[in-house]
């Protein structure tokens, strides 16, 4: 087993172009980004025996510097690992049995124990369904559905729209819109539609992006990443950042002007980004879900795909139930707005 710090960029990024699936959330940029964001350090956990083969992508983040917690704990007392933003889990390749790997995650725990690391979280994989690697050997749990597109090609994307959706492209192409592409250089556009729509929705500070973010993306993932814009008469009203590769995409973040929302300017953007992937030959477009369970944007979602529903689950393992035990009690403790009834899996971050 080999834990690949950040620094190895080169090594990273081989390790996990060696998997047929692998995706831009296991790249050594994107978690790069996300450290950039304040998510914590990144690493590639990496196993290979018997031919079998396995990685995913952690942020190591210290436990102390969480604020119910930090009144508590000494720098350096204990750490957790998370998913990045987004989704992640395992790439794996070769027989990957269930004794495969309760041998990688015995081996595992002794390293984190031996570190500090009491726990790992998972955001699995959608498209993947890579949950099932994990589901016999850690805590699995189901917690909604995302929606994808079939992109193979553009007939197909356009029967398993809903009538409805049709419609709604049509109207936002009878209105005027259009729909251009760059690689960043109108990212001050984006910015501001984009924080538009998030003061509108009322999100929390974490959803809000530093200029050096954008900046970044548009440096090192520019292989990897494209702008969607619809504009109406001269001025961009609607945007979109998407991940890509040979085989997926992702709708990553997005906005659209609120005085402008009836004109069905989304639509017509979703509808022209999933054909932008079938001419390139990318066979899938993950739009994610909604907020909630089920929710007025998985419902927008699924108007894209009839079809195209997928589980997405997340998951734990404890490597320290001790430590683990403990700072759910000291939480339980210090905490008077700590509700201790909630099914969180990592339960003293609940």
């Amino acid at each position: 087993m080999d834990i690949i710090q950040l620094e190895e960029k080169e090594r990273w990024n081989n390790i996990v172009k060696s998997f047929p699936d692998w995706d831009i959330y296991y790249l050594n940029e994107y978690a790069r980004s996300f450290q950039l964001h304040g998510d914590g350090t990144p690493i590639l956990i990496y196993h290979q025996e018997n031919d079998a083969k396995l990685c995913y992508v952690m942020m190591q983040e210290d436990i102390s510097v969480f604020p119910p917690l930090s009144s508590c704990l000494e720098p350096g007392q204990y750490y957790d690992w998370a998913t990045p933003y987004g989704y992640g889990g395992p790439l794996s390749a070769g027989e990957v049995t269930e004794g495969w790997m309760r041998c990688f995650l015995e081996e595992l725990s002794g390293w984190c124990m031996e570190h500090k690391i009491v726990s790992q979280f998972f955001r699995f994989h959608p498209l993947l369904q890579n949950q099932k690697v994990f589901e016999n050997v850690c805590n699995v749990v189901y917690m909604k559905k995302t929606v994808y597109m079939d992109t193979s090609s553009e007939d197909v994307i356009f029967q398993n729209m809903t009538p409805n959706n049709r419609n709604m492209v049509r109207k936002a192409k009878k209105n005027g819109i259009k729909i251009i592409t760059d690689k960043g250089g109108g990212v001050g556009a984006f910015m501001e539609i984009y924080e538009a729509t998030m003061r509108n929705n009322h999100a929390e500070g974490y959803y809000y992006f530093q200029p050096e973010y954008f900046d970044f993306l548009n440096g090192e993932m520019a292989e990897n990443i494209v702008y969607f814009y619809a504009v109406y008469q001269g001025i961009p009203i609607s945007a979109a950042i998407f991940f890509y590769n040979h085989q997926f995409m992702h709708y990553h973040l997005s906005g659209t002007l609120p005085e402008y929302r009836k004109l069905a300017a989304t639509n017509l953007l979703l509808s022209e980004a999933a054909n932008w992937a079938a001419e390139r030959g990318i066979k899938a477009f993950h739009l994610g879900g909604g907020v909630g369970i089920e929710d007025s944007l998985l419902t927008f979602k699924k108007h894209f795909n009839r079809n195209g529903l997928l589980d997405f689950c997340i998951g734990r393992s404890i490597f320290d139930k001790k430590a683990f035990d403990g700072l759910v009690e000291m939480r339980r403790e210090n905490d008077s707005a700590f509700d201790d009834s909630k099914p969180f899996l990592i339960k003293y971050r609940a």
